[in-house]
């Protein structure tokens, strides 16, 4: 029989449930289900609703259960990094975990140079210093007294949270613990010396297990709730998205990199061990945990959170706005009519980003931009966006000694044509876009190598170079990105 796999994806604004199966060698995929995810506003601070999210998640399953049957190989969650939640003594869940983009984390940069040292910290993890790192959220519980601290005995990410609600199991997945910045990306293991270090209680060093590892199988009383049957096996696939996505990208040889595109975009290369140098901590470059042993060498870019953001303000004025008709509007507006960092701090979080925008214009000697002007603002940010990531491709390149031949891109950004199109002009490579369901896709087929179906990650790439179409784009006006970069490094401050 053919073995069928139930991946949850969930993302910052939205998840899917999407079964997939493998045919003679191809992947087949079937979305089945949608839902929100995001973030809700409790008493001032920002959470995220894992019960809600669970709920949607059994929702999936009996949808599963009508369409298929009681029979399920396995399922797998993967989520966004960093944001956790922890376990008492009881295994009950402490609270509701926080958002990674809540407030509560201001201030805590200086606590980790205080303690121990960014440079020290690099070192040990490899992990880049944002501050919405699991440590930095940890390192502000204490600072604040949060009794939730020292009451815990588990720390379990997002994904994790659901994989224990699904099994009755306590386990974190590699990947998205190697995103901390508690773990030691060398030695593959909990540092102890930053839990002791910023007072973490060691009770907190969850067992850890990798992708395409089994965790358990389902819940009797949760099989029974929703229909599926009992043999149904939960197995860990990338639990990072990030892992996922890469492990999907339909790459050959070793000269190639990445952009997965989403709320953000994380650009990268594979590589085999971590490089933390002094260099790669001075450049703030993150290696990732990857999946069958890879690492990613890593830097996050704010991606499409910026137009994001942008659109919940425009649809309060016109709410039958989407991003296919912001799309269309930026084609039509003037080239480089202006420049943004996408990542300068007025941009993580703001009441209405595209005045941010224009009072960033305004600050830093470039033309005035209407705010309302939904074609402009959003060529800007496509324009900048592509110009950030030639900037972060060069360090990455710089840091391994690789040259970049071909450059793919993934996820649901990849269907912007248009950014496409920018970010092969100004690297002046190259750019292959798909497939946009590399996260879920990648999550699947780490379902199937846990299961047997999949030997190894080249035989996993070669089946989705078999399964998906992809689109390649070729640079052009070579010459106009490149004097735009120019400007964009020297408005930046990045000369």
């Amino acid at each position: 029989m053919t073995k069928r796999h139930l991946a949850f994806d969930l993302g910052a604004e939205s998840g899917r449930a999407i079964v997939g199966e493998i045919e003679n060698g191809k992947l087949e995929l079937c979305e089945i289900h949608r839902f929100e995810t995001q973030g809700m506003s409790v008493n001032g601070s920002l959470r995220w609703d894992v019960y809600r999210l669970f709920y949607e998640l059994k929702n999936a399953m009996r949808i599963y259960v009508e369409k298929y049957g009681p029979e399920l190989s396995s399922i797998g969650v993967d989520t966004w990094g960093v944001d956790f939640g922890l376990l008492d003594k009881r295994g009950n869940l402490i609270g509701i975990p926080y958002h990674y983009r809540d407030k509560r984390n201001e201030g805590t940069d200086e606590i980790i140079e205080q303690k121990m040292g960014h440079q020290k910290v690099y070192e040990l993890t490899g992990i880049q210093f944002l501050s919405i790192n699991t440590l930095n959220q940890v390192i502000s519980m204490r600072r604040d007294k949060d009794p939730g601290l020292d009451i815990s005995q588990e720390i379990l990410f997002i994904g994790d949270i659901l994989h224990y609600f699904m099994t009755g199991k306590v386990c974190a997945e590699y990947t998205i613990a190697s995103i901390s910045q508690m773990y030691d990306t060398t030695e593959r293991r909990w540092s102890n010396e930053i839990f002791k270090a910023y007072d973490i209680p060691k009770t907190m060093q969850t067992k850890i297990v990798q992708a395409g590892e089994e965790i358990g199988t389902i819940r009797a009383d949760l099989a029974k709730e929703v229909g599926l049957s009992v043999s149904t096996k939960i197995i860990a696939p990338g639990v990072h998205d990030t892992a996922s996505a890469f492990a999907a990208v339909p790459a050959m040889g070793e000269n190639w990199a990445m952009i997965s595109s989403g709320t953000w975009s994380i650009t990268g290369m594979e590589i085999d061990k971590p490089i933390t140098t002094k260099e790669c901590y001075e450049m703030n470059i993150s290696n990732s945990g990857g999946v069958l042993g890879k690492t990613m060498f890593l830097k996050n870019v704010m991606g499409l959170w910026i137009i994001q953001s942008c659109k919940k303000v425009w649809n309060r004025f016109e709410p039958d706005l989407d991003y296919s008709e912001i799309v269309s509007r930026a084609e039509k507006a003037t080239p480089f009519a202006g420049v943004i960092d996408p990542d300068n701090s007025v941009f993580l979080n703001p009441e209405d980003a595209a005045v941010e925008i224009s009072e960033y214009l305004s600050k830093t000697g470039q033309p005035s931009v209407d705010s309302g002007d939904v074609g402009q603002i959003a060529r800007i940010v496509f324009e900048s966006l592509a110009l950030k990531y030639r900037y972060m491709f060069e360090r990455l390149a710089k840091a391994t000694g690789k040259t970049i031949d071909t450059l793919h891109i993934t996820g649901g950004g990849c269907k912007n044509e248009m950014l496409n199109q920018f970010t092969s002009n100004t690297m002046g490579l190259k750019l292959i876009a798909g497939p946009v369901e590399a996260t879920a896709a990648g999550n699947i087929l780490m379902q199937a190598y846990g299961t047997g179906e999949i030997s190894s990650l080249s035989e996993l790439r070669k089946v989705v170079r078999d399964s998906f179409e992809i689109k390649t784009y070729s640079p052009i006006d070579t010459v106009s990105w490149e004097k735009q970069y120019k400007k964009f490094l020297k408005i930046c401050g990045y000369e």
